[in-house]
């Protein structure tokens, strides 16, 4: 049996999709990979590996959301050509919803695949009725945090198949931060100022639900100056001047593509985690940083979400605060950074006790068991 896995965009994007690919290379699957625009990085992973590998001519970056519907239009007629002629006996592994709501139902018809869905989509959302249409003839499902496969078991009561939790902690084979030299020059020079330096670091996409101005603010009012506020993702000009407006101390990496963006997560003496509660999929987040953070001891500050308080809260390698309040923010620092060495070592064992490896070895046997 071959494994098809198949991924719309760049692996790079998707951390938890590279560890489930590694994952099953490392198990042995017959494996193919179709993938977006990689990036040169993760191209040489799977080709150092000799990961069977092909490029979908249908990732363009966008420019604005015309460019992105119409990217999406040429992957829907890519990929439906592509499971069409995919033999019959290919097991199709979906890496996430978007790739897989893409297939038509037909075209699914007597096929063997699996649905992984890295989010939790509110109902009636164009990923939910996309979901309804091929999920109950899926082999299985992966989720990547408890709450939301219990939630997706209601929400598609009729789904008769096992749903797998695999949290999105990156693949762990003790070598996990590249090679500096992987980076542009300007990155590589910014984290030159930040190496031997206190760093309290937000990494991930800048969006208004992840807001981040209380943060500079709560810096501003411990009047912390030895900490830089490193802010790593693509963030807007309004959001730059905003920020450095309430806290001068702040540094813009900008976007560092995975698994390269981890040369500069190991120097954060904090990891921020803040989500706000406008959908569910913030209420029960399940960010793969939480594990980045976790593997090299880094205390980390995180809101008041479930997917937060009952992991990293719980096991004492968090704060877990009201975000939406400077003081709470302030307190939480405060706490995090004098007793740094008792969170650290809590943020060690959370990653440890964590095996994915084990979990897509159990995918692997069930799926095999129904051949």
């Amino acid at each position: 049996m071959k494994i098809a896995y198949v991924l719309k965009k760049g692996i790079q994007y998707y951390p938890p999709c590279l560890a489930q690919i590694l994952y099953l290379n490392d198990l042995g699957a017959d494996l193919v990979v179709y993938h977006g625009n990689n990036s040169e990085y993760v191209t040489k992973i799977l080709e150092d590996r000799n990961i069977e590998h092909h490029k979908m001519e249908c990732d363009i970056d966008s420019k604005n959301r015309f460019e992105s519907i119409l990217n999406f239009y040429k992957y829907i007629k890519t990929v439906n050509k592509l499971v069409k002629k995919f033999p019959r006996d290919y097991f199709i592994w979906f890496g996430n919803c978007e790739s897989a709501i893409a297939v038509k139902k037909k075209n699914l018809y007597n096929r063997r695949y699996i649905l992984s869905v890295l989010e939790l989509y509110d109902k009636g959302t164009i990923y939910d009725k996309g979901l309804k249409k091929i999920i109950y003839n899926a082999e299985a499902v992966i989720c990547c945090e408890k709450h939301r496969a219990a939630i997706m078991r209601c929400y598609y009561e009729k789904v008769n198949v096992p749903i797998y939790v695999i949290p999105n902690k990156p693949y762990d084979n003790g070598e996990n931060v590249p090679n500096i030299e992987t980076l542009p020059t300007d990155i590589i020079h910014k984290i030159e100022k930040i190496k031997n330096s206190k760093v309290v670091l937000y990494q991930g996409i800048v969006t208004r639900d992840r807001p981040l101005e209380k943060i500079a603010q709560a810096l501003n009012l411990i009047n912390s100056k030895n900490y830089i506020f490193v802010v790593m993702g693509k963030a807007s000009d309004s959001i730059q001047k905003e920020l450095v407006s309430l806290y001068e101390n702040t540094l813009f990496m900008g976007y560092v593509p995975s698994p390269q963006h981890l040369c500069v997560t190991q120097f954060a003496s904090v990891g921020i985690a803040n989500y706000d509660y406008s959908c569910l999929n913030n209420l029960f987040c399940a960010p793969n940083k939480i594990y980045e953070y976790a593997e090299f001891g880094i205390p980390m500050l995180a809101s008041l979400n479930i997917g937060l308080t009952e992991t990293v809260g719980e096991c004492g390698a968090a704060e877990c605060v009201d975000f939406s309040s400077v003081e709470d923010i302030a307190i939480g620092l405060k706490k995090l950074l004098n007793n740094t060495d008792e969170y650290s070592k809590n943020a060690r064992a959370f990653y440890e006790k964590t095996n994915n490896k084990e979990v897509v070895a159990k995918i692997l046997t069930y799926i095999n068991q129904k051949v």
